[in-house]
């Protein structure tokens, strides 16, 4: 299927790792979201490594993980397959500019480094959350404590000026969201 969504899909520079499927990172989430053996997560759109196969290994959860591509889906299929996880997984494709997710299903959604900004992802993936307690978990590249020349590189990779990550925040406040937090990860972190 094709991504036609109307969040703009990014990729990453390929120096850097989507940070949401390095362990040290994806651990240090989890450990801060609870999560365990009953919680149930969807990892939307992949990027690298899959996400929901070490939160099924390492943690019992259940996970489902949607993509508009085929090959994305195989690939994370074969690697939930080496780890031993292929039971607690699902795969769906669908097309990302709106996709065809049960309704309050999960506890958590993983999306790893392809949204220019947060507000239109939470929108459309709030309906899938379990009301009240769902959370969503993105990575978003900002502009964080780098001299404007540091950030020519990123911005030209992805395709427009980094935002502040207030900005970010004030956007889902405005869409009527409520940000627990954000994070920012370091060089070393993002190249883990």
């Amino acid at each position: 299927m094709a991504d036609s969504s109307p969040v703009p899909a990014q990729e990453l520079p390929p120096e850097i790792h989507a940070p949401f499927t390095t362990g040290s990172v994806l651990r240090r989430l989890a450990r801060r979201l609870e999560l365990d053996e009953g919680s149930r997560v969807l990892e939307f759109r992949v990027s690298g490594p899959s996400a929901a196969v070490l939160l099924a290994k390492e943690l019992g959860c259940r996970v489902t993980v949607a993509d508009a591509s085929g090959e994305v889906l195989e690939r994370v299929r074969a690697e939930a397959d080496l780890a031993g996880v292929l039971r607690q997984l699902s795969l769906l494709e669908t097309d990302a500019s709106a996709p065809s997710l049960p309704s309050g299903a999960f506890d958590l959604a993983i999306s790893a480094g392809r949204v220019a900004t947060l507000a239109p992802l939470a929108a459309l993936l709030r309906p899938a959350l379990v009301p009240s307690r769902g959370r969503l978990v993105a990575v978003v590249a900002a502009r964080v404590g780098r001299a404007p020349g540091d950030l020519v590189p990123w911005e030209r990779a992805l395709g427009g000026p980094l935002r502040s990550p207030q900005a970010e925040l004030a956007e889902l406040t405005r869409s009527g969201f409520e940000p627990e937090w954000a994070e920012a990860l370091s060089e070393a972190q993002l190249v883990e």
